[in-house]
């Protein structure tokens, strides 16, 4: 072998190699007739069912990939894939100038490999908004941005919190947020709700040699398309990730000295505001997407889906890209803050499939050109589900209660229809099942579902947004007095007779609430699920039964927490002078309901079932009929005000100072969450019990469980006329014997 001969060992080629052959020869390689783009990058090896006999398939993205044996290589993007013969001659369909070269020789003696790959520009590969179901709590990287400009609603995706010291900024897109001053708000199941407004902080395009001083980039801009949205209330806001399994680290820190080809194919996960979860691998890095004016624009990285997965699509502008790391002897996954994506560009391969590549910039070039950091450990023990975490461990702790063996192995084997397996209540698993599926787990249909209009979510029964017969059945205040002075909670517990319809619109009547919307009948709601639960099992129909015992269970935990069962449900609202906005204790209901069980999730989780093994809440009364069902769930009611009074709630929020802060959220822990705990373990206790004594009244032998479909399921939760959400002036022919005549009018309140 000739020493002095020019060296083959292409592996030793740095990126800045690659970049000076980028650079040297772009224009030329630019001037011929199929080229489109070039990037840097891995040589392209295909795949092994992809090598012909006779001559070589077209290269792709989709049919090649980057081996440990690939070289570092000048990517060189074409239209169309041509054999040499097409180049010159006769036959040929190109000019033999327009070939491109396999090797690229600098004047300096180095040679750089060529990989040709076919991307022809297509049109974007259109899909449908993900369903997502959007808390009401805590935002944080994931959500949707939604902005109002020139008559048009245009939505994007948070990226991340970042901070300059002072103020917390959430980051997205320049071209999302608009001139500095505009209203950013963010989708929640209660509507639009503002959360900020665009700062002057934003970047569009910067010299490539300015980004990135050690790279040679001559007449090259570096796209970076980064904005912050000045966050009105951080409180609100989390670091974690909507949607993505895994705990935030550190930022990838990619600068000149650690940007390397170790990037090339390896995978990353992101979750977009429009597609949800999304997964795929860095194809290439600065990829020429465009030339205007004599200068080129580059994007840092090139992202392709994974194949099958979902590809992004519009509104996913904002979402940061994440470099999942899986620690030695750790199970949690370091999600690492990547890139951030601001555009993408669809193209097609063999076959003419089409792929939506992400165009992504190195977030940390992008917070170092700001003078941001990122923010970590902010709100991080929010889950994305908070409400629901509640809910289904309710749920889930009930199954484990349930005695009968028939009845404990049909709803086992309906678990995760009706809420999640016991090593599945986390926030990860959460997130992953809800946010990509179109079936709602039961537990959790008449928030989710119900509580929507129906041209929106199929199923919905709102009349319009946040106004239906749904929304009364998950409350009543019962520690209202009435004219008498003693409360409906007083008049149950001492009469059962008096769990009724017609007693209960005498007491609203009695205290001149005449608006049924605003009647509260949560008992009643559980007294019609019992019946509904009995006439489906004495039906034969078993889906239907397992359909209503998951949804009752929603209920149920809303009984045994103490707002719900409460007029200070939200503060001391009877002491608002006339025309306020706001009162003492406003708030109150989503940060102790909602932030507080959310943030401290996983203690609750932990607490619940043996709270419920111990008997949380005491003895049940007995249940025979659906009244018995909804003087229980009184009881229960009765058991939570008296664990955790409502005023004691909002005495100490008040005292906290109130709002969403970590120490406001923290200090309502330090003094309920223990009893929390108990109060949604008694829950648990009573859900178990209404669904043993509606199968007793049945008198139904269960046949061997069966495990119900989703679609099944869902096609039963979406019918209007499963479990009919009704108005306490509608629901009385519902109810069974005990109370089933309809109801015309108002009844004078009677004493018990």
């Amino acid at each position: 072998m000739d020493p002095l001969a020019p060296s083959t060992n292409f592996h030793s080629l740095s990126l800045k190699d690659l970049l000076d052959a980028r650079d040297t020869y772009h224009w030329h390689l630019m001037n011929k007739a199929n080229v489109i783009g070039t990037a840097v990058g891995g040589y392209l090896i295909r795949d092994a069912e992809h090598k012909p006999e006779a001559k070589q398939d077209p290269r792709t993205f989709d049919n090649a990939r980057v081996r440990d044996t690939s070289w570092p290589c000048v990517l060189v993007l074409v239209r169309n894939w041509v054999e040499a013969s097409g180049f010159g001659g006769d036959g040929g369909r190109f000019a033999p100038q327009d070939m491109v070269p396999k090797m690229l020789f600098m004047p300096d003696g180095r040679m750089v490999p060529v990989c040709v790959v076919q991307v022809s520009p297509a049109e974007a590969q259109a899909s449908a908004p993900a369903d997502i179901r959007w808390p009401a709590s805590y935002t944080g990287g994931g959500f949707p941005l939604v902005v109002e400009a020139q008559g048009e609603r245009r939505v994007a995706s948070v990226g991340c919190l970042v901070t300059d010291g002072h103020t917390v900024y959430a980051l997205t897109n320049r071209h999302v947020c608009g001139r500095p001053g505009t209203p950013i708000s963010v989708p929640t199941r209660n509507g639009d709700r503002v959360i900020g407004q665009a700062s002057k902080l934003q970047m569009a395009r910067q010299p490539f040699t300015d980004v990135y001083p050690e790279f040679p980039g001559r007449r090259t801009y570096s796209t970076l398309d980064v904005g912050l949205v000045e966050i009105d209330d951080v409180g609100d806001w989390t670091s974690q990730i909507f949607g993505l399994e895994g705990t935030v680290g550190p930022i990838a820190d990619l600068n000149e000295t650690t940007l390397g080809l170790q990037l090339i194919d390896q995978k990353v996960t992101a979750f977009g505001a429009h597609s949800g979860a999304l997964h795929g691998r860095i194809k290439a890095l600065f990829y020429r997407h465009k030339t205007l004016g004599g200068h080129d624009y580059v994007s840092d990285l090139l992202i392709a889906p994974e194949s099958g997965g979902a590809s992004t699509g519009p509104g996913d502008s904002g979402t940061v890209w994440h470099l999942p790391i899986a620690p030695p002897h750790s199970k949690q996954t370091v999600l690492r803050p990547l890139a951030v994506e601001w555009g993408g560009q669809a193209l097609a391969g063999a076959g003419g499939k089409r792929l939506n590549f992400a165009l992504a910039t190195n977030l940390a070039k992008a917070c170092d050109l700001l003078d941001v950091d990122l923010v970590l450990e902010h709100n991080d023990g929010a889950t994305p589900f908070w409400g629901q975490v509640g809910h289904y461990s309710i749920a889930t702790a009930a199954i484990d209660a349930v005695a009968d063996r028939a009845l404990a192995a049909l709803l086992e084997a309906n678990k995760e229809r009706i809420s999640f397996a016991p090593d599945q209540l986390s926030a990860d698993e959460i997130h992953a099942r809800l946010a990509n599926g179109d079936f709602v787990e039961l537990a959790d249909v008449p928030d989710l579902v119900w509580k929507k209009v129906a041209n929106r979510v199929p199923g919905g029964r709102d009349v319009t947004t946040n106004t239906g017969p749904e929304h009364p059945t998950h409350y009543a205040d019962i520690d209202r007095p009435g004219p008498d002075g003693r409360t409906l909670r007083e008049l149950c517990l001492a009469d059962k007779s008096q769990l009724s319809v017609t007693a209960w619109q005498a007491f609203y009547n009695g205290i001149g609430e005449k608006d049924a919307r605003h009647c509260g009948l949560l008992p009643l709601r559980v007294w019609q699920f019992f019946d509904a639960i009995v006439a489906a099992l004495q039906a034969g129909d078993i889906a239907r039964a397992v359909c209503a015992m998951g949804v009752v269970s929603h209920y149920v935990g809303d009984a045994c927490q103490p707002l719900h069962g409460s007029m200070l449900s939200d503060g001391y609202k009877d002491r608002a002078e006339p025309g306020a906005k706001t009162w003492p204790g406003r708030g109150v209901h989503s940060t102790y309901e909602d932030k507080m069980v959310d943030r401290f999730s996983a203690p609750l989780l932990a607490a619940i079932g043996p709270a419920a093994k111990t008997g949380a809440g005491g003895a049940i009364p007995a249940i025979a009929n659906g009244q018995d069902a909804a003087y229980a769930t009184v009881v229960l009611m009765d058991f939570s005000a008296r664990t955790i009074p409502p005023a004691e709630i909002c005495d100490r929020y008040i005292a906290l100072g109130g709002g969403t802060s970590r120490p406001v959220v923290q200090g309502l822990w330090d003094s309920f969450g223990e009893r929390t705990a108990t109060l949604m373990g008694a829950g648990a206790n009573l859900l178990a019990a209404v669904w043993s004594a509606a199968l007793a009244v049945s008198g139904v032998t269960l046949p061997a469980p069966e495990a119900f479909s989703e679609a099944a399921l869902a096609a039963i939760y979406q019918d209007p006329d499963f479990v009919p959400s009704l108005t306490l002036d509608q629901i009385g022919p519902t109810l069974s014997a005990t109370d089933a005549a309809p109801v015309h009018g108002r009844a004078k309140l009677h004493a018990p």
